[in-house]
């Protein structure tokens, strides 16, 4: 009998550890929001200058799920004036839990950004802490000056994560001649001085006449013609 009055509050407290299991998932699945809200952090960001346009890479950790991102925008400054505002949007607003995945510019006039090449993904699976969490957003835009670039994502708590790059810094890769290796978090270039191809095209080149020559036998084909003359 006591076996039996011992199981009961064991199996009430089972059943109310389910239904706040399940109540959680249900909250955090429909908006992103578990009980406690963590603010949004950037695991990876990498600015790239190619031809005539910027890309920046986004990745934004958000570890009550990356539905709980509301939005993401990048400003361009000039020595502390504002010149640009890039505005990425998951929702309309922090009330609607319908997604949108909309690119802005502001304002509107200076049209520096490609709003068909920028984009966002995420998973949709649940196996990994990146599948749940992470974020990741690329901006492109025309190539203009600016000294630094800020960097602020915003949660549907209001909670917000900021960052600032200096134009000047090492951080900012500015030559045409990178190699982006796919895959690292942080960004790798090699500078390719300017007469290194013409020593590579050079060397090939040497190379092939060398082949050639050993092909040919070109020494012998020289010879039988000059003892025809």
């Amino acid at each position: 009998m006591k076996k039996r009055w011992a199981i009961f509050p064991l199996t009430i407290s089972i059943i109310l550890l389910f239904n706040i299991f399940f109540s959680i998932d249900a909250e955090a699945g429909e908006a992103g929001v578990g009980v406690m809200n963590v603010p949004p952090q950037y695991s990876m960001i990498r600015l790239v200058q190619q031809n005539n346009s910027f890309r920046v890479y986004l990745t934004i950790s958000d570890y009550n799920s990356w539905e709980d991102i509301y939005s993401v925008s990048v400003i361009l400054e000039d020595s502390g004036v504002e010149k640009a505002e890039f505005l990425y949007k998951q929702y309309a607003d922090l009330t609607s839990y319908e997604k949108i995945n909309e690119f802005s510019e502001i304002p509107e006039e200076n049209k520096l950004l490609v709003i068909k090449k920028c984009s966002y993904d995420h998973s949709y699976e649940r196996e990994t802490v990146e599948d749940k969490c992470n974020l990741e957003i690329i901006f492109v835009f025309h190539t203009t000056w600016f000294s630094s670039l800020h960097v602020i994502a915003i949660d549907r708590e209001g909670s917000t994560a900021t960052l600032q790059l200096d134009y000047t810094s090492e951080d900012i890769i500015r030559s045409d001649n990178i190699i982006i290796i796919p895959g690292l978090d942080s960004s790798m270039s090699f500078k390719i001085p300017p007469y290194l191809l013409d020593f590579i095209a050079l060397l090939v080149a040497a190379i092939g006449t060398l082949y050639f020559v050993k092909k040919t036998d070109i020494g012998k084909i020289m010879r039988a013609i000059y003892e025809k003359n």
